[in-house]
Order: C-alpha cells, then structure tokens, then sequence
C-alpha cells in the first residue's frame, strides 16, 4: 500500500492548505520512517519553508499559536489534535553565531536561521530521521541522506559528524539508543564511538527535557527495551540514576518485569498509555522495598509513618527531578491500592476509587510475575473503560516524539446570580 494511503487526513489537510498558500510543505522525521516500516505514525512532523508568523497567518490566530525560543515553531490545532510545523533550518553561519551568547560549549541554546528543504535535511539528526514526504506533488519520498538504505539496514546513523550533533544537542544520543530498543537498530560504528566517549555530556541537557524524555519512554509500549538499551550504553547511570543502580537487585528486576508485561498490554491495546500507570509500574517495587524492607512481597500495613516514608521513597525514586506534585501524588495513590485490593474482604471504597482500575492493572501483573491464585483477579471486577486517543504533539525537530498532551479541560462557565436590584436611597427630610 502506497504511504500516501496510509496517512492521517488532519496533517495531509495542513500540508494541502501550506501548500496551495505558496509554501513549500511535506510530511517530515518519524512519521516517514515509520510509515516505511510498516508502523502507524504516533506523530506526525510537517516541515515548510514558511515562517512561523506566515503559518499563522495561513492558519489564524484562533488555530495555530507560535511558542518557544530555542526553537521557535508553531502549533496548528486541528480538530483535537495539535501539529507542529516548523520552519526549514539551516547552520548559522560564523557571523550569526558570533551574537550568540548563550550557545555553550557548542550546546545550541538558539536555533532560528531559516533555511531551504536541502539546508534542513542537513542539520537533521539522523539519516532514518531525515526523510520528507512529497505529499501534493510526484517527488514521492525524498532522501538527501541515504535514510531508507539505512532503514532496510536497521542502522542509525548519523546526518554529518555525530560528535557535532551530539555536541549541538546532547539528547540525541539518548534518541540513537532509543530508536535501537523501539525498532530493533544498531547503533553505527561511528555514532557508537561517540557516543561512548561523551555520554556524560547528557547531564549538560535540563532536567526537565530529560524528564520529558525519560516520561515518553515510559508511556510507550516500548519502555523495557528502551531502558535496556540505555543501560547497556552506559546513559541511563545519568538519566535515570536508581534504575541504573538497582538494575539487577529485586527493585530492579521487578520493576523490569512489571514493564514487560505492561508494554506487552499496552501493544495489544488492552491498557491505555497512562502517565499515572507508567510511572507507577517501575516505582511499585522501591515502595514495597521500601514500606516493607523484611519481605518486600509481603507489602505493607498503613500506619502513622507510611505516609511520610512513601513520599521520601518516591522523591528517591526520581532523584534526578523535580518531580510534579500531580505526578507524586499518583504513584502514591495507585501504589497504596495494590495491598488494599489484595485484601480480602476487598473494601468497597477501594474498588470505588479514582485510581481503581489502574491499582488493578498492577495486581494482574503481580499475579502473573508471582503465580498467585487466578482468584485474587477474580474477586476484582474488570473495568473496561474506553479512553479516547491524546492529541500528540512532536516534539524537537531533532529527532522523534512520542508524548501525548493532555489538553486543558474545559469546565463550564456557570452563570452568576443576578444581582437583586438596589433600594432607592431615602433623602433625610430637610430639616
């Protein structure tokens, strides 16, 4: 079946609409490379010779918002989804990076000179990531990088010299590694040296686009392979610390199982990529290590200092970050359920809670790793809940995206009161 066929309509429509506007315009990264591996895109990237102010006049104030200063592209809102369309690139030349104060230590902190469709491909990341999709014209795919020979290969490397795209932007050799546990890839002999050698630049990337990264592996149906990868090339000792240390004690067999068995549920569409759930799975272990040191299957009783102890051992667990309070609070939630759902009598507040059919997902994964009795789910009533798909979002023109973004929720704006209408003031008689 021809790619064309096998594309979404929303992002078609945007790159129709770029395109009768007079621009240049094409489907571009992972949405290519996955489409010619015969997988359905989770994000859909569309590149244009357009600037971010001419996007938004083609699509309106209404539909389409600007953001960012590394990188400043826009976002398209199209139906419940959100696209980014961004702006051909091209490398600054060494006028342009003379002003450039905050570039450090070759880390590209600004990246806005606007360039042509074969400028762009050139400062891409990889050859498997650099293919465009002609969609309104005859050019089919186009490739300046040898990226479908390296597709058929299953090789990534890397568009120009990997040291200075991993100096530029040192997330991409966590996205190298990432594309080996997603696809089956091998890392080039070149890309593997380099990397070798300065893995430990990654800590020079915030923690917050870590955190963003390491969050998208988790909701992926890939998380287990991915983190292996990762501990085998010796990055996730700076991304992920505790994981890294705990890899082959319990905590860390564990919780590798329990991601097994989720990608393998989420694959098969039976779980939804849930943050909470995602998050939860791995830390599961440290808590019942942590709640319960004697016997961590036993899990624990609540008392007076289980609270407190949770917290801490959640803040352990992602040491590395910041983590949101939103997030904390729901692995502890779904954490806490687990003992109370393999309790019997099962109380009815716990099968009850908000957080219920996420605590019964881990169970079932703790029934199949331990072998316990079929009848521990069977007292569990299974709800099945339909979950519409996120909006995606891509995400750094660099490489591939695959978080969703949770759109803001919409609340219904009550209406006030009247307010009851003012007594006439009474003049004082004159006196």
């Amino acid at each position: 079946m021809p790619i064309r066929n096998k594309l979404k309509s929303e992002p078609c429509a945007i790159v129709r609409k770029l395109v009768e506007s007079g621009y240049e315009a094409y489907i571009v990264g992972g949405a290519v490379r996955d489409l010619l591996l015969g997988c359905e895109p989770k994000v859909y990237d569309i590149a244009t010779s357009a600037t971010p102010e001419e996007i938004r006049a083609v699509f309106g104030r209404r539909n389409s918002r600007i953001i960012g200063r590394r990188f400043r592209l826009t976002h398209v809102f199209f139906k419940k989804d959100i696209y980014e369309v961004s702006t051909f690139r091209r490398c600054p030349n060494a006028e342009e990076r003379r002003g450039r104060e905050d570039d450090q230590d070759g880390m590209i902190w600004r990246d806005n000179e606007f360039g042509t469709l074969e400028e762009d491909a050139a400062r891409r990341d990889f050859t498997v990531n650099a293919m465009y999709y002609d969609l309104t014209g005859d050019r089919g795919v186009i490739d300046f990088s040898s990226g479908q020979k390296d597709l058929k290969r299953k090789v990534v490397r890397a568009v120009g010299d990997p040291v200075q795209r991993f100096t530029e932007d040192p997330v991409r050799m966590l996205r190298a590694v990432k594309l080996c546990g997603q696809f089956g890839f091998h890392l080039s002999r070149e890309v593997k040296k380099a990397l070798t050698t300065m893995r430990e630049r990654i800590t020079l990337a915030s923690s917050s686009r870590l955190f963003e990264e390491l969050l998208k592996i988790l909701c992926s149906s890939k998380a287990e392979p991915i983190l292996s990868q990762l501990q085998a090339y010796g990055l996730l000792e700076y991304i992920w610390p505790v994981m890294s240390q705990s890899w082959d004690e319990s905590e860390g067999v564990l919780a590798r199982q329990l991601l097994s068995i989720r990608d393998r549920e989420v694959a098969a569409g039976n779980l939804s990529n849930s943050r909470g759930l995602a998050l939860a799975t791995p830390s599961l272990p440290f808590l019942m290590s942590a709640l319960n040191p004697q016997d961590m299957t036993a899990f624990w009783k609540r008392d007076a200092n289980t609270d407190a102890t949770a917290t801490k051992a959640i803040r352990l667990i992602f040491d590395r970050y910041a983590l949101p309070k939103f997030f904390a609070t729901r692995i502890r939630n779904i954490c806490y359920l687990v003992p109370r759902l393999l309790a019997r009598p099962v109380s009815p507040r716990a099968l009850n809670h908000i957080e219920y059919r996420h605590a019964r997902a881990l169970v079932a994964m703790l029934v199949e790793i331990f072998s316990w009795s079929d009848d521990i789910l069977a007292a569990l009533p299974e709800i099945s809940v339909a979950v519409p798909p996120l909006p995606v979002q891509s995400g750094d023109v660099t490489g591939d995206s695959e978080a969703a973004v949770v759109p803001a929720r919409t609340y219904k704006r009550r209406r006030r009161r009247p307010r009851p209408p003012r007594k006439p003031s009474v003049a004082s008689p004159e006196s």
